[in-house]
């Protein structure tokens, strides 16, 4: 593996764990302090994790993408015919679906409005994607 490929995997890993890491650790803590904290702590929390969620989408769309071409992924039917395609698209779709629940939590802190449930669902999100992960590189071995 060539110093570039590594650079690639670790920033990708790096940003995928502060990504699940950020939504695990919010889903953990805003709920319950929400509402007795004041709208420029609330507005800090959300801008925080939306710069985050938003840093780990363009990193993780340009590393994953070359990550790809590593991989094999590009030949017919790799990406939708192996388990290891499918781990990968799977990761697609959980990545997609996390940004987007993180991008409406960050909202909804940033307004007063309860988050808990995006919160709790991102949470579930980033379990599902890190679960996924760990096949991923088990299928490695």
């Amino acid at each position: 593996m060539t110093a570039i490929e590594t650079a690639v995997y670790a920033t990708h890993v790096v940003f995928a764990g502060l990504l699940t890491g950020s939504v695990l650790f919010a889903a953990l803590t805003v709920p319950g302090i929400a509402s007795n904290v004041s709208t420029s702590v609330r507005e800090s929390i959300a801008g925080t994790l939306r710069n985050v969620s938003r840093s780990s989408a363009v990193l993780l769309v340009l590393t994953g993408g070359y990550m790809l071409t590593l991989g094999g992924y590009t030949d017919s039917g790799v990406l939708t015919g192996t388990g290891r395609g499918h781990a990968v698209l799977g990761m697609v779709v959980l990545w997609f679906l996390l940004t987007g629940v993180t991008e409406a939590a960050g909202s909804r802190i940033a307004s007063g409005d309860d988050a808990t449930p995006f919160l709790y669902g991102g949470a579930v999100l980033a379990v599902a994607l890190l679960v996924d992960a760990g096949w991923l590189a088990a299928m490695s071995l």
